[in-house]
C-alpha cells in the first residue's frame, strides 16, 4: 500500500476522523536512525499519531510533539506538518528486548508537550502528564485533557526481515468528537479501536477498493444514525527534514568558548549530525568562526 492520508467525518454521527498509511515515511526514519525493532515500533507509531493530528491543522501549521519518559525509553520527538511532511527522532535508538507496553520501557509518569506553530511562530502549546505506557494513547489523552477534545487513536505497525526495508506496514486512525457529538456513542466507537477485529484489520495490508469502508464499518459497527463517510485526500505523508549546513551555525554557537578555542587550535573540520535525519555536515574552521561571530537577532 502506498502512503496516504485522508480526513473527513462520519455523517450523522458528528465524529471527525483521519486515516493514514505511513509505511514509507516511517521506514525512512527507522533506517536513518538505525532503530532496533522495539525502537522502530515506538517511533513508527508515534510518527503516525502525529501525522493523524497534524492533518486537521489549518494550512501551513505544524505540530511538534515531544514525549519524555522515565524508563529505558527517554525521548520521542515528532515534527509533522499539515502538508504531510514529517521528521522524527527517538532516544535511545536501541531499546533491546523490552515489551513496549511495560513500565520498564516507559517508566511511571512522563510528560508530553505539543506545540502548534506556523512559520516558526508558536500558535499554541500545552504539556500533559502521561502514564498510559503507549505514545499513541498518550497523544490521544493529551487532546482529551489539554484541548478538551474527546479523541481516540489507534496505530499498527508490522515488520519485514530486511534491514534496508524493515517496515512492512504502518497505518492508523484518529477520531475526534465534534461539538454536537453524542459522547456516549463516541466512547462506544472509541472502544472499538481496542477490539481484536479492528486491530486485525488495521494490521492487515490490502489493496482492495473496499478496504477503507471495511475498516470504517468495523469502527462504526451498528450505530444508528450513520449516514456514510465524507472525506478528502490530504498531502501524502513524506519524511522530510528542514536541516541545512547554514542551520548548523546554531549548534556551533552552543559550544562553550573554551571548547571553541580547542577546535581552532586543532585546525580540523568539525562534524555535526542532524538529530532528526542523521545527515552529517562538515564545517571548516572558517565556517565555525563565521558562525561564532554571527549576531543573532532577538
Amino acid at each position: 500500500m502506498n502512503d496516504l492520508l485522508y480526513k473527513g467525518h462520519f455523517k450523522g454521527l458528528d465524529i471527525a476522523f483521519t486515516y493514514a498509511v505511513t509505511t514509507a515515511a516511517v521506514n525512512e526514519a527507522v533506517v536513518r536512525h538505525d532503530c532496533d525493532p522495539a525502537a522502530a515500533h515506538v517511533l513508527g507509531r508515534a510518527m503516525t499519531g502525529a501525522l493523524l493530528a497534524a492533518a486537521v491543522l489549518p494550512e501551513g501549521q505544524r505540530l511538534n510533539a515531544c514525549w519524555k519518559y522515565q524508563g529505558a525509553l527517554k525521548t520521542i520527538v515528532v515534527d509533522a506538518g499539515q502538508d504531510g511532511t514529517v521528521r522524527a527522532l527517538i532516544s535511545p535508538e536501541q531499546l533491546g528486548p523490552l515489551d513496549d507496553a511495560h513500565e520498564e520501557l516507559y517508566g511511571e509518569i512522563g510528560d508530553l508537550q505539543v506545540i502548534i506553530s506556523k512559520e516558526g511562530a508558536i500558535a499554541s502549546s500545552g504539556t500533559t502528564p502521561i502514564s498510559l505506557h503507549d505514545a499513541v494513547s498518550d497523544l490521544a489523552y493529551h487532546y482529551c485533557i489539554s484541548d478538551q477534545i474527546e479523541t481516540g487513536m489507534s496505530a499498527m505497525i508490522g515488520f519485514n526481515p530486511d534491514p534496508a526495508n524493515p517496515i512492512h506496514l504502518c497505518q492508523g486512525w484518529m477520531i475526534q468528537a465534534l461539538p454536537n457529538t453524542d459522547l456516549e456513542r463516541f466512547d462506544r466507537i472509541r472502544k472499538q479501536m481496542d477490539t481484536a477485529g479492528f486491530r486485525e484489520l488495521l494490521g492487515h495490508e490490502s489493496e482492495s477498493e473496499g478496504y477503507f469502508e471495511q475498516i470504517a464499518k468495523a469502527l462504526i459497527g451498528d450505530e444508528l444514525g450513520f449516514e456514510g463517510v465524507q472525506m478528502e485526500a490530504c498531502p501524502v505523508p513524506k519524511f522530510e527534514c528542514t536541516c541545512s549546513k547554514e542551520k548548523m551555525g546554531a549548534v556551533l554557537r552552543s559550544i562553550p568558548i573554551p571548547d571553541r578555542m580547542t577546535i581552532v587550535k586543532r585546525n580540523e573540520p568539525v562534524g555535526i549530525s542532524c538529530q532528526f535525519c542523521n545527515e552529517r555536515y562538515e564545517m571548516t574552521i572558517e565556517e565555525c568562526i563565521a558562525a561564532w561571530n554571527q549576531k543573532v537577532e532577538g
